[in-house]
């Protein structure tokens, strides 16, 4: 007998990394997915969590995606993603910098998500330590020690609007550093870093031989301040990574396209993982993304300006309610709101708050222990559904704990 006559049933044992993904952060959407049943079970839901807004794609956009699937587009692309669109990602960063890369620097990937995976494969491993600046996205835990690297957190400070603190980042630093990961405009708490903090955190990475690997998804949405990428400073380029996508940008999230742009080397490894990964992206939606990098769609100041009168409506409501602390976002498409005040943590308000009022948000605990006692709410609705949510939201805290 093949099990030597043992009559266990289990399975055999599975690899480290599925503990090294499995972390609190793995449940970040455990309401959201409780959501979508209460829906489906006839509840009606105002969604506020995913970071899905109800913008449509640009019709333009979809028609050269028609027009690729009409001309046999439908084939392997080359592993690294079709040339005209990497020389399209390419010349919006030299434009963006004033600076010359080159399409060989570029590598496609499906989603922002799995081009962020794999520049922390390539770039760190077994032994080695990451750090996250937290609040941070709920993915990037699993991201930074899927590899077998060990997470280092450095919380940022709301009395700074989660402003970059040089201090408290070098002060995390130790021999076993390879990678420092930063995103601007920042996902919970939509905080835009200074071209100053850039700057001082990109000379720490070079001066400590660390990898900055730069989230810069909603660049395309900052609405004060302006936005700064590490490619802007010409000695930062040989450490750093850049991986953003067109999904907030071009109301594009189900797309699931996104790239890096990274030295050479880098991005030939990128290449490499890719085969092992993914293999490439196909071809219709390469055309697509192409065309609108090349020919951005008019719609696009448009949900840009939606977006910022949304986050003006959301917040100035859930400012005016009390025992909640807003803060308010300088992009992006979120606001942390800390309901500490009401004696309770984020998880608990969100999961009453479902409850009662129907409204789903996603508690603090997915982007760090320090973060705990917030919720995160997205702006992801027309007007006046989120003035509903807050009217909402405001008859739950008056009636909190009753």
């Amino acid at each position: 007998m093949m099990n030597g006559g043992n009559d266990k049933t289990e399975s055999p044992p599975f690899s480290r990394l599925t503990k090294k993904i499995s972390g609190p952060r793995s449940r970040a959407w455990d309401i959201t997915d409780r959501a979508v049943q209460m829906e489906r079970d006839g509840r009606e839901i105002i969604h506020l969590g995913v970071g899905d807004p109800d913008f449509d794609t640009p019709q333009c956009i979809i028609d050269a995606a028609i027009e690729g699937m009409q001309s046999s587009r439908t084939h392997y692309a080359p592993v690294p993603g079709e040339t005209n669109l990497r020389k399209a990602v390419a010349r919006e960063y030299s434009a963006s910098t004033g600076s010359h890369f080159s399409y060989e620097q570029v590598v496609i990937f499906p989603g922002a998500q799995a081009a962020l995976f794999a520049t922390m494969l390539c770039l760190s491993g077994p032994g080695d330590e990451v750090i996250l600046l937290e609040p941070f996205y709920a993915t990037y835990e699993g991201v930074a020690c899927g590899g077998g690297a060990d997470c280092v957190t450095v919380p940022l400070s709301a009395d700074t609007h989660f402003g970059l603190d040089i201090d408290r980042i070098a002060a995390a630093v130790t021999g076993k550093t390879r990678v420092i990961l930063a995103n601007s405009p920042g996902n919970p708490t939509g905080a835009v870093f200074s071209r100053e903090g850039w700057i001082e955190l990109a000379e720490l990475c070079r001066k400590e031989n660390i990898w900055l690997i730069s989230d810069e998804v909603y660049s395309g949405l900052v609405f004060d301040g302006d936005y700064f990428s590490p490619l802007n400073i010409p000695e930062a380029r040989p450490n750093s990574a850049v991986v953003s996508s067109v999904s907030k940008s071009h109301a594009m999230t189900g797309w699931r396209l996104g790239w890096t742009i990274t030295p050479p080397e880098l991005a030939h490894h990128l290449d490499n993982l890719s085969q092992s990964m993914v293999f490439g992206v196909s071809q219709f939606t390469q055309d697509a993304v192409t065309h609108a990098l090349r020919e951005p769609p008019a719609e696009l100041d448009a949900i840009r300006e939606a977006t910022r009168r949304r986050r003006n409506v959301l917040c100035d409501a859930l400012e005016k309610i009390a025992g909640l602390t807003v803060h308010r976002p300088a992009g992006g498409m979120f606001v942390m709101v800390d309901v500490s005040a009401l004696g309770c943590d984020g998880n608990r308000f969100a999961n009453e708050l479902l409850d009662a009022e129907g409204v789903a948000v996603v508690p603090g605990f997915a982007f760090g222990d320090s973060v705990r006692d917030c919720i995160r709410i997205g702006y992801l609705h027309d007007e006046a559904v989120l003035k509903e949510a807050a009217d909402k939201i405001g008859r739950f805290v008056d009636g909190f704990g009753s």
